[in-house]
């Protein structure tokens, strides 16, 4: 059984001939491409899957309405439950959340709780305003207690569009205030697309291997 969870961020199911592939099981993890193979890890799949034509990836008013929907999915009930009970299955140790991921999550724990098995979760690039986990669930005093890491780094373009769009802070730009997290500043230097250059960096296996 799968020890660690991988859920995505926005846009992981949309695809484009020539230019946008689909990720495949990993769901844009590719760090973690290895592990899903082996079955020592697995992706909780709950975005939207659409093929596209290339133009529509440049148009920002299309791209606008595919995050709002998938915020939408982020914050359904429905999508609550279905990953209350892929966790229930699944069991996992560590959960690794990225981006509208770490939304999804956050907006899960209101109504439900995790596994006794979960021991860690990771936040990469959190696109989300804070960490609002029940205090019963993130007390890193209680060592059965899931202990929050966030990967943060302040110069990602992509969450300073959705802090315009917002108008509110991200929390994957900065260091949590919450005594509950453990922020680790993670530079991102990898070109074409910063925002997705943790989850496929090796370097974050062997960081949440020891966790």
């Amino acid at each position: 059984m799968p020890k660690i969870v991988l859920i995505h961020g926005f846009a992981a199911g949309l695809t484009a001939p020539f230019i946008r592939p689909p990720f495949g099981p990993s769901a844009s993890f590719e760090a973690f491409k290895e592990l899903v193979e082996k079955g020592e890890a697995v992706s909780f799949p709950w975005g939207i899957e659409q093929q596209v034509n290339p133009l529509k990836l440049l148009n920002p008013l299309f791209l606008l309405g595919h995050y709002e929907k998938e915020r939408a999915l982020a914050q359904a009930r429905e999508t609550h439950e279905r990953l209350k009970t892929f966790l229930e299955q699944i069991q996992p140790e560590k959960i690794i959340c990225h981006s509208m991921g770490c939304f999804l999550l956050n907006n899960y724990l209101e109504n439900f709780s995790l596994p006794k098995s979960v021991k860690a979760i990771v936040f990469s690039q959190s696109d989300d305003t804070d960490f609002p986990f029940p205090s019963s669930s993130s007390s890193p005093s209680n060592p059965s207690s899931p202990f929050i890491h966030n990967l943060y780094c302040p110069w990602d373009p992509t969450l300073w569009v959705s802090c315009l769009y917002h108008k509110k802070q991200r929390a994957g730009l900065w260091p949590a205030r919450q005594t509950s997290v453990k922020n680790v500043f993670v530079p991102l230097v990898r070109p074409i697309n910063f925002h997705t250059n943790t989850i496929c960096d090796p370097w974050l296996v062997d960081y949440v291997s020891k966790l």
